[in-house]
């Protein structure tokens, strides 16, 4: 409800006019020119303009891109006013088809340009690059035409959002209720959700603007936020934009930059431009993707996506892609179908029988295995992996592992690594699996990060033999740059995986020889559809941008170590392979302090860690955003942590 007054008399000369005019051409007052034209001047200053700019277009043009404007900027005044003044220039029924989709309303290809360029200005002008004005060149405008259309959909929107701002009240329009509806669709309906959606859209756009110059690390604790939050459950309802504006300023001090190109935390990725947009639709879409029959287009999505991965990775073709919460999960996938197969081929029953009275499956790993495959043991009831030797770099060592496989009776399962979370090295591969496979054992990958390696040929020789192995694990929110969550399990025999997930009941519609249900590769029946930021990356990247991607990161991985290696006594403690840097600063008791000032100073973040009995400061460069100047700053920013602890004495 607006606050203006429903008055209709004329306060000057100048309204006057602008009144009779309106009652000439419809009968009434409209609300906006009476409450606009308060401002006299700089309602004539936009009388004048748009006018200027309709007899440069000529009324088809003008009206045109003023209806997509309007529908961009989701004025139901505009799209009103504006489909009844364009009766006169279209009729009813060309009207009627423009309003439902002007794209498919039979007009010329120009015109439907020129709208959807108009509509952009609306919706999307910051995003907007040269490319938009040289598609209406294409389609035969010249330079004043083009500036004209801007012009048209940019005054539009000033008197759009001036209407919306003001809450100015919609007049009645002598419109039938079909032409009406028509006008109106995919504006009224989001009400509910614009004003909360418009709020949210803005945090994230002024989020994403710190980025770049914020401190990375958070200014405030858990426990100073928990104090915050600490409020009671309110009585009543609070408006939903409001909610979110709350939400925004009471975060804000308690967020981590891992978006920054200077994070090096924990092998954290931070997100590319296309996967994020995808991940807002993932939520506003709110598919369950769990079924190809209820929800077919992120079944197909998923099918193309594990399709491009594994081509990327030169993983068997035939092998099934599920997408799990992380890389955890993802391991317990690849790790649940090993154990499915290995108890299979000694004739146990797993899905009739459970664990109890079961062959004992031996797992076997490298001593520097990381703690998800543990986690994943834990929950398949597999217990603790038995560790095989590991060389400084934390690679399996080959000969031990045939040894431990000589001494094994009984079904087996060995796990490999693809990238060392304190070095980045890889496991030898080839010699690994024919080991392995050899002694009846399944193969299984974690790779958290490292297994995106395989698509660069500067990696690919490290990861040889890869192909060869039952399960791989990895993370898109690492390496990849989706946002979380998003881990992705791929098994070699998708008959297998679907036995270990799958499940009948009478309410899943499924074919006879229909593809695997996006929950037969999952241990999740209810997901969101993860998949699609994954497409996302991959659709905007390609086969050369995500090759770029990779090496990009080792790049700077590398150029870090070679900058902090020359600062007085630092030493680099491992073979900078990959995307993984482990610094020490002499004793751990001098290590400990420099890595706590370097977190103090906040300016970058790298995480402390424990390697090969020895403190060290680890480095993940996992941002696809990191470039020279934050390599540049980030050396900057442990240079003055050493002359702070030098200081101190």
């Amino acid at each position: 409800m607006s606050i203006f007054k429903n008055e209709t008399d004329p306060v000057s000369d100048y309204q006057s006019e602008l009144f009779a005019a309106d009652v000439s051409d419809q009968g009434f007052v409209s609300t906006h020119t009476r409450v606009l034209s308060a401002n006299e001047e700089a309602y004539a200053a936009w009388d004048t303009l748009s006018a200027a700019i309709a007899a440069s277009m000529g009324a088809r043009r003008y009206e045109l891109a003023t209806l997509a404007a309007a529908l961009g900027a989701r004025s139901a005044h505009c799209r009103l006013a504006h489909g009844r003044k364009s009766l006169d220039v279209f009729g009813r029924d060309r009207l009627l088809a423009i309003a439902r989709d002007y794209r498919s309303a039979g007009l010329s290809p120009a015109e439907v340009a020129m709208m959807e360029f108009a509509e952009k200005v609306s919706s999307a002008a910051a995003s907007m690059t040269e490319a938009d004005s040289a598609g209406l060149r294409e389609v035969g405008f010249d330079d004043r035409e083009i500036v004209d259309i801007a012009l048209a959909a940019a005054a539009r929107n000033f008197y759009s959002r001036a209407i919306q701002s003001l809450a100015i009240e919609r007049d009645p329009v002598d419109l039938d209720d079909e032409l009406t509806e028509a006008l109106l669709a995919g504006i009224a309906p989001h009400d509910a959700f614009r004003p909360a959606l418009d709020r949210a859209h803005g945090h994230a756009l002024d989020w994403l603007d710190s980025v770049p110059t914020r401190r990375v690390a958070p200014s405030a604790t858990a426990e100073d936020l928990e104090a915050r939050f600490a409020g009671p459950l309110p009585d009543g309802p609070t408006d939903a934009a409001d909610v979110v504006d709350e939400l925004a300023a009471m975060c804000e001090p308690g967020l981590m930059g891992i978006a920054s190109g200077r994070f090096f935390g924990w092998v954290m990725g931070g997100t590319l431009p296309a996967a994020l947009a995808a991940d807002w639709l993932v939520s506003t879409w709110d598919q369950n993707s769990a079924m190809r029959f209820a929800t077919p287009a992120t079944a197909a999505v998923e099918g193309i996506a594990g399709r491009w991965m594994l081509e990327l990775l030169g993983l068997p073709s035939t092998a099934a892609v599920g997408f799990t919460t992380g890389g955890t999960m993802a391991n317990f996938v690849g790790l649940a179908a090993g154990r499915k197969a290995v108890l299979d081929a000694v004739g146990w029953d797993l899905h009739e029988n459970g664990l109890t009275g079961a062959p004992r499956i031996t797992v076997l790993v490298g001593a520097e295995s990381h703690v998800s495959v543990d986690l994943a043991l834990r929950y398949l009831g597999l217990g603790a992996p038995r560790t095989v030797a590991s060389d400084d770099q934390g690679r399996i060592v080959p000969e031990a592992l045939g040894e431990a496989l000589a001494n094994v009776d009984g079904p087996v399962i060995v796990g490999l690594q693809a990238g060392n979370l304190h070095s980045g090295a890889f496991d030898p591969m080839r010699e690994c699996v024919r080991l392995a496979h050899e002694h009846g054992a399944w193969v299984h990958v974690d790779g958290a990060f490292g297994l995106w390696a395989a698509s660069s040929p500067l990696y690919r020789e490290a990861l040889d033999g890869l192909d060869g192995a039952d399960s791989w694990a990895t993370d898109a929110h690492k390496t990849l740059n989706v946002p979380y969550d998003c881990g992705v399990a791929i098994v070699a025999r998708t008959e297998l995986l679907r036995s270990a997930f799958g499940a009948q009941t009478n309410y899943i519609i499924q074919g006879d020889a229909s593809p695997a249900d996006p929950f037969e590769k999952v241990p999740e029946m209810s997901r969101r559809a993860r998949e699609l930021p994954v497409w996302a990356a991959l659709r905007s990247l390609g086969r050369s941008g995500a090759v770029a991607l990779v090496e990009g990161l080792a790049a700077n991985a590398r150029a870090l170590a070679d900058g902090l290696s020359r600062l007085p006594g630092v030493e680099v403690t491992n073979q900078v392979v990959f995307t993984q840097v482990c610094l020490s600063f002499g004793s751990d008791e001098r290590t400990r302090r420099v890595t706590q000032r370097v977190m103090q100073d906040g300016a970058v973040w790298m995480s402390g860690s424990r390697w090969r009995d020895r403190d060290v400061l680890r480095i993940s460069v996992s941002n696809w955003s990191t470039d020279v100047d934050d390599v540049a700053a980030s050396i900057a920013a442990v240079r003055r942590a050493i002359a702070a602890v030098d200081a101190e004495g």
